[in-house]
């Protein structure tokens, strides 16, 4: 009996390894998470949480951000940037190179790494830069775009006191590429616009039907949208709510969100399942979030769709709610930030706070409600703060 046993156990094991052998290799090579090797993060990082970063799938740029003193170029902690050490988590049997954990000098603009799959069929390049931290614009006219790569939709920028870019701002453009890759840059649901401005150009943020592949995907429509923060389009199909990271460090306590818009809301309410509301109509949205960016274990924290306006880390709301439907003329707005809890001083002066500017033409949009058609116009926005009211 025992050596049926043994047999029975030993055909049983043989049959295990056939399985594992059989398996396929992982074909992922994504970083997953980067870790600088550091015992004093806040003596020169941004602040303690800025030395673990969550790498979105989408994202190929990894960026640390140093204390503001960095600005300065003859600032002695440029010196601990030539030999930085970054561990990094792969996806599994994935492999990376440089090695992993290696010193670097990071003086020069970054360090690029090459992952390769577990298979060896996939490769994927990042780059891992310590970047000083540069204080968010808060005046926008929205004179500053550029095409994306593929020249098929506009992305939005500021510029800093020094001249150099921003990068803040974001869109859901990305996401309607895959949904209707036939679309013209006209078509986009956030384009610029200079038909109608108060100077210059404006935005011109449109509801609009994604076409068969949005059906069945069961995302019908997509909102117009701009907002301070990251798109993650790796994950816009998956998980929606998700992909759109709403806010960035912010060091100054806003008073005020003030600026122009028009709206006309489209014809007909549609429900997620496409099926037409009657006698709702349509609304945009526009408000701004200043919000706590790390959670109650210390680690970076970000408004997600789903969240980002009724999440706890949320201290101070303004919120344009006397929605206009005007499309003749522009409607002014002027809304003071209404404070949940008090601004931490030493939190504020390290960048403890993200601040989330946020347009939208459907004010149902993240959950794929809302009017083909609905179109917002905006244009001269203020974020006013306390340091610019002392000034």
């Amino acid at each position: 009996m025992k050596r049926l046993f043994f047999g029975l156990s030993l055909i049983s094991v043989l049959g295990l390894a056939s399985c594992i052998q059989d398996e396929p290799l992982n074909s992922e090579c994504d970083i997953e998470q980067a870790i600088v090797v550091t015992d004093d993060p806040e003596a020169w990082l941004l602040n303690a949480s800025e030395a673990i970063k969550d790498v979105p799938s989408a994202d190929t740029t990894i960026v640390f951000y140093l204390r503001e003193e960095f600005l300065d170029e003859n600032y002695e902690g440029w010196e601990r940037l030539k030999n930085v050490a970054i561990n990094f988590r792969l996806t599994p049997g994935a492999t990376i190179t440089p090695e992993n954990g290696s010193t670097h000098d990071f003086t020069q603009g970054g360090v690029h790494y090459e992952i390769t799959s577990e298979d060896g069929a996939w490769h994927r390049s990042y780059h891992a830069m310590f970047v000083p931290i540069q204080p968010l614009e808060t005046d926008y006219s929205f004179e500053n775009f550029r095409w994306e790569p593929a020249n098929r939709y506009r992305e939005w920028f500021e510029y800093s006191e020094q001249g150099s870019v921003i990068d803040m701002w974001a869109t859901g453009n990305p996401g309607f590429a895959i949904s209707r890759s036939s679309a013209t840059p006209g078509e986009y649901p956030t384009i610029p616009w200079d038909n109608e401005s108060i100077s210059g150009h404006s935005v011109k943020l449109e509801t609009c039907n994604t076409g068969f592949f949005g059906q069945m995907m069961n995302m019908r429509i997509a909102a117009g949208n701009l907002f301070i923060g990251t798109f993650d389009v790796a994950n816009a199909l998956q998980d929606a709510m998700a992909a759109t990271r709403f806010g960035l460090p912010f060091n100054k306590k806003p008073l005020r969100f003030e600026g122009y818009y028009k709206f006309k809301p489209g014809k007909d309410f549609q429900n997620r399942a496409g099926v037409i509301q009657e006698g709702r109509v349509d609304d945009p949205d526009l408000y701004a979030v200043l919000y706590e960016n790390t959670d109650e274990n210390g680690q970076t924290f970000t408004l997600q769709g789903d969240n980002v306006l009724t999440h706890p880390n949320i201290v101070a709301l303004a919120r344009v709610t006397d929605r206009v439907h005007d499309f003749d003329n522009w409607t002014h707005f002027d809304i003071p930030f209404e404070y949940h809890q008090e601004i931490e001083e030493e939190r504020l002066k390290t960048y403890g706070y993200n601040l989330a500017v946020v347009f939208t033409s459907s004010i149902e949009g993240a959950s794929f409600c809302g009017a083909v058609g609905s179109t917002l116009l905006v244009d001269e926005v203020k974020v006013i703060c306390e340091e610019d009211e002392n000034e």
